[in-house]
């Protein structure tokens, strides 16, 4: 009798409780990298295993018609135990979106970078190195909890502010604000992150990128500038892709970084950097790369050591 009550009230809860709509997602790649340095230990073979992610969506409706939900992203790595990567909470509605907790801020969503043309870009081995390796967005914050705010889309156009407050005792809080306008197969993108650092100039960086759609064909230009202690750092990039055929697709980045700031008699701590990208659908959500990056970097005086080579990947990725 007390197993049919139990169950009768489980029913009964079920039946008056909004259940979330669940979802599980997961991506991971593996690769080979060959790499030829003027650094000789930088130089050879390896084997690798990235991007490996599970994430797990909750969502819900009210009968008013606002969203909300949780999202968690867990990254795993072999013979090492998982963590959570990001972990917050949504409320959408007819007013925009808020974003509580663990998450990207704003500038993640309304970035543009040359190198975006490509989806799995492969730098060069510099180490140490202060010097700006794309011209997309500069991000404060990282993933630590911060409270994010997205407008409606206003034909075409789409704002949003992030802010993270780094503790009672923290001097390192940051702001982060994004827009874009998309007009036809126009799309515009300028961010802007500042931090805070105590007893100094606030750390900022800024992003403006042009993305453009041409049929098969699409084109990223961009540049950004990043000022920070000791740091002024101007870079421009150029991107283009081309769909061979609908499986296939082969992309080209080229981009330069200087510090001007950072000099060693007339040298400017400096990197230039091409890469080229073959993409091909091998079967829904599983695809194949073939990766060839060629750089030149010069320290401008920096503790890094100057380096220029090339970098050839192959990598399988896939997507759930």
């Amino acid at each position: 009798m007390k197993r049919l009550l139990a169950s009768g009230a489980l029913v009964a809860l079920l039946g008056t409780t909004a259940l979330a709509d669940v979802k599980v997602t997961g991506t991971t790649e593996f690769y080979y990298k060959s790499v030829d340095s003027k650094i000789a230990s930088q130089n050879g073979d390896s084997f690798g295993n990235e991007d490996n992610e599970i994430k797990f969506t909750f969502s819900n409706k009210a009968d008013s018609g606002l969203e909300y939900g949780y999202v968690v992203e867990m990254t795993t790595v072999a013979d090492s135990d998982a963590k959570i990567d990001e972990s917050s909470i949504y409320i959408k509605g007819s007013a925009g979106k808020l974003v509580l907790g663990g998450n990207d801020n704003v500038t993640a969503n309304f970035g543009i970078g040359e190198h975006d043309i490509m989806d799995n870009e492969t730098g060069g081995t510099y180490t140490d190195a202060t010097i700006r390796t794309n011209a997309g967005e500069r991000t404060y914050g990282s993933d630590s909890d911060k409270v994010s705010y997205f407008t409606p889309k206003f034909g075409g156009f789409a704002a949003g502010v992030s802010y993270m407050d780094s503790g009672a005792t923290g001097t390192s809080d940051s702001t982060a604000v994004g827009a874009s306008f998309t007009t036809g197969n126009i799309k515009i993108g300028y961010t802007m992150n500042t931090q805070e650092v105590s007893g100094a100039d606030d750390k900022e960086g800024s992003n403006l990128g042009v993305k453009i759609g041409l049929g098969k064909a699409t084109i990223i230009g961009a540049m950004s500038k990043v000022e920070e202690a000791d740091e002024d750092i101007d870079t421009i990039g150029l991107g283009a892709s081309y769909a061979l055929t609908p499986e296939t697709t082969i992309a080209f980045s080229t981009m330069e970084s200087e510090d001007s700031l950072d000099v060693s008699g007339t040298e400017k701590e400096n990197l230039k950097q091409n890469m080229v990208e073959l993409k091909h659908n091998i079967a829904p959500g599983l695809d194949g790369y073939v990766n060839y990056t060629t750089y030149d970097y010069k320290n401008g005086g920096e503790a890094s050591t100057d380096d220029d080579g090339s970098v050839l990947r192959l990598t399988i990725a896939a997507k759930f």
